[in-house]
């Protein structure tokens, strides 16, 4: 075998552990981020004051992303707070809006 056609083996078996690996790795990731979404929503819906609040989680690479209808700016604040403590959370981004309490 020629010294040419060995490296370009030895860099395709490289390329190729490399692919390999970023596979799994993004497989982990999304296990990671559906293990976090489910601690996340366990910590808010065991609150009592969360309770009728429609709070929608999801997660990609650590980020939580919050969306729905709480009925005060504290209870903003205060899921956000509970979902920072969780762990994994890299960030949150925290879209709730308050309940219009007029309608």
């Amino acid at each position: 075998m020629t010294t040419h056609r060995v490296r370009f083996l030895v860099l395709a078996a490289a390329a190729l552990l490399q692919l390999t690996g970023s596979t799994i790795a993004s497989e982990g990731e999304r296990v990671r981020d559906a293990q976090i979404d489910e601690q996340v929503r366990d910590a808010i819906f065991k609150r009592a004051e969360f309770a009728g609040d429609e709070i929608s989680v999801q997660t990609h690479d650590g980020v939580v992303y919050l969306h729905g209808l709480v009925d005060t700016n504290v209870e903003r604040a205060a899921v956000e707070a509970l979902v920072k403590d969780t762990p994994g959370v890299t960030r949150v981004v925290n879209a709730l809006e308050l309940r219009n309490r007029t309608r």
